[in-house]
């Protein structure tokens, strides 16, 4: 056969190129293009090739893009290839960012935001950093960073979903629910379609289980999918375990291989799932305990018998997927409250079925319990706890979205009979809380303070210096720190920022992070502390210090014990030394600063 007959690549079908094409990656798909008009239409010029890789180079997308509704619509309706090129784009932004960010301590609070205003579409970049080598020269500033800018990408989600749903929005439970998941925690399975495709499943599975699932009576089906959950492992907590953190978060029950979960959790699973099938479940919040209230279809009864009425009631009945896939017997639940002393007049209130809005406050009060009861049990020596490292979620993240949802989530001024006056010295109540945690771990949330806490607070006094403080914060953070050089004034300051210590009176670990050849602290504080009567005073060195509880502090010198060369970090001081530091260097027996800007020498 001559060269000229034999068959060309070229000249296969164009469905088996474009077949072919869609396994290259991008940048293989620029040098092919370049080959010939007809590779060039087939690859950058094809709107299918770039909507495959939209879909399988991008995992997380924000919600403003609806991206499932792109997929699942006409090709031509959206410009992939420049979809995906503005990823591409955001991409080396948040790279630029976050590197700029671990080169200087002014304007972090700035860079963090910018990278937070791309939104979700961020995630995938900031998990690729928090999974950085071992080896890299940055590697815990770059890990701490990364995750602590995709946990304030995460929470505005989970503010605006309450928001949304104080405005009136019908938010489902699970979703008002999951966004403590989502402002909490950070991983690849910490996201609202994650959860919602884990209903989806458990609905799908249901109905295979149960072909004619849709011919059954109300009831059938209430006890099916009861009794369905129960044998996929959904059977509550037991006592020893029940005010364990996890316990009050919805994606934590439905991707745990136990489903362990409080009342609450179980039933807003339950709930979701029946919605999913066509059945009609609501909460019931009862006094310290959650049912389902399942309805009748109207003009007909619990058992499938047509029975026209023209009043507004339904056939109903309790179950409590919690404990059993049982009924509840109604004149129980009459019997507990009147035992309770409840007024026959109040009993409607707590047999009723019970909005979102209640269930997600009463979820709030469940993590705040938790977390009160991790911290008194794991109370460490002189105070210094450690328990937060083994909590999961973590707890300062767990506490703090409880006050925010309590915020945002709380009485109004249109709702409260009790007048204006009221609302505000109950909203007033979080704030101390919610500033304590911002300004020790969440400075970063300032723009979440100006967009979300502070409107509450228009035409209160507490709203004039939330904005002052605001204002006071983008200020310093766009100043760089004061330079401390070690000069002949410096000689008496014995160590040096990175050092590992042992508090001599205390015995806590911590880490120095930055120094003063003087107490530098307020009067008051100095008084207080009893200053005066350590055997150097104020006058000695003082240093501000990171402990492993994550408290910060100020310890005078006398008290700073540097720890054996034997002695390694902790995992509790590891996870939070990149705020300050690059790594641990293990020959030098120190953290390497990353504060070199205010403590150069060091």
């Amino acid at each position: 056969m001559s060269t000229s007959m034999r068959p060309s690549f070229v000249s296969l079908p164009n469905e088996i190129l474009e077949a072919i094409v869609l396994h290259l990656d991008p940048r293989s798909l620029i040098h092919v293009s370049c080959t010939s008009k007809q590779f060039k239409k087939l690859t950058i010029d094809s709107p299918i090739v770039w909507r495959h890789h939209c879909r399988t180079e991008f995992r997380f997308w924000a919600p403003q893009h609806n991206i499932e509704a792109k997929f699942a619509g006409p090709l031509s309706h959206v410009d992939w290839r420049d979809l995906f090129i503005s990823r591409l784009r955001m991409k080396k932004d948040v790279t630029r960012l976050l590197d700029g960010l671990l080169q200087t301590q002014h304007g972090r609070i700035g860079a963090i935001n910018a990278i937070a205003a791309f939104g979700y579409d961020a995630k995938e970049s900031l998990l690729e950093e928090c999974a950085c080598p071992d080896d890299a020269e940055d590697v815990l500033a770059r890990r701490y960073y990364a995750n602590a800018t995709l946990e304030r990408i995460q929470r505005e989600m989970a503010i605006k979903v309450w928001e949304d749903l104080i405005n009136g929005v019908d938010i489902p439970l699970e979703t008002a629910l999951c966004a403590y998941d989502i402002f909490a925690r950070t991983g690849e399975d910490v996201n609202f379609a994650t959860m919602e495709n884990d209903l989806d499943d458990i609905a799908h599975r249901v109905l295979q289980r149960h072909p004619s699932f849709q011919e059954l009576t109300t009831r059938q089906q209430a006890f099916a999918l009861a009794a369905f959950l129960r044998e996929q492992g959904f059977q509550g907590v037991n006592d020893s375990v029940y005010r364990a953190l996890r316990n009050s978060f919805i994606g934590l029950a439905l991707h745990s291989p136990t489903h362990e979960s409080l009342p609450l959790i179980s039933v807003a699973i339950y709930c979701a799932v029946a919605r999913r099938l066509g059945l009609d479940a609501r909460p019931c919040g009862f006094v310290f305990h959650v049912y389902c209230l399942v309805y009748a279809p109207k003009d007909y009864t619990l058992d499938g018998v047509f029975k026209p009425t023209n009043a507004d009631s339904r056939d109903l009945m309790y179950i409590d997927p919690f404990r059993s896939s049982e009924e509840v017997d109604q004149g129980d639940l009459q019997r507990v409250l009147r035992e309770m002393g409840v007024p026959q007049s109040e009993r409607h209130q707590y047999l009723s079925d019970t909005n979102t809005r209640e269930m997600a406050l009463r979820t709030a009060r469940n993590i705040m319990t938790s977390v009160q009861s991790i911290r008194q049990s794991h109370a460490g020596v002189f105070g210094v706890q450690t328990g937060w490292l083994n909590a999961y979620p973590d707890m300062d993240n767990a506490f703090y979205s409880t006050i925010w949802a309590m915020l945002i989530l709380g009485p109004r001024e249109d709702e409260d009979s009790t007048g204006l006056s009221n609302v505000s010295t109950r909203r007033r109540q979080y704030l101390p809380y919610l500033l304590e945690h911002f300004q020790t771990h969440y400075p970063w949330d300032v723009t979440l303070l100006e967009e979300h806490v502070i409107p509450l607070f228009a035409n209160q006094p507490e709203g004039g210096r939330l904005l002052q403080f605001v204002h006071e914060m983008h200020s310093r953070d766009a100043k760089r720190k004061e330079r401390h050089e070690r000069s002949e004034d410096t000689v008496k300051v014995a160590f040096k920022v990175g050092e590992l210590f042992q508090h001599k009176r205390y015995h806590y670990e911590g880490v120095i992070t930055g120094w003063d050849t003087a107490c530098d602290a307020g009067e008051d504080w100095i008084q207080h502390m009893g200053v005066d009567s350590l055997s150097g005073g104020r006058d000695q060195s003082f240093y501000h210090v990171l402990v492993c509880d994550k408290s910060i502090r100020y310890v005078a010198e006398e008290n700073i014990m540097p720890v054996g060369e034997n002695v390694e970090p902790s995992e509790a001081m590891l996870k939070l030394a990149g705020r300050h530091f690059k790594r641990w260097d293990d020959a030098n027996h120190v953290f390497v600063s990353n504060v070199r800007d205010e403590f150069p020498d060091d």
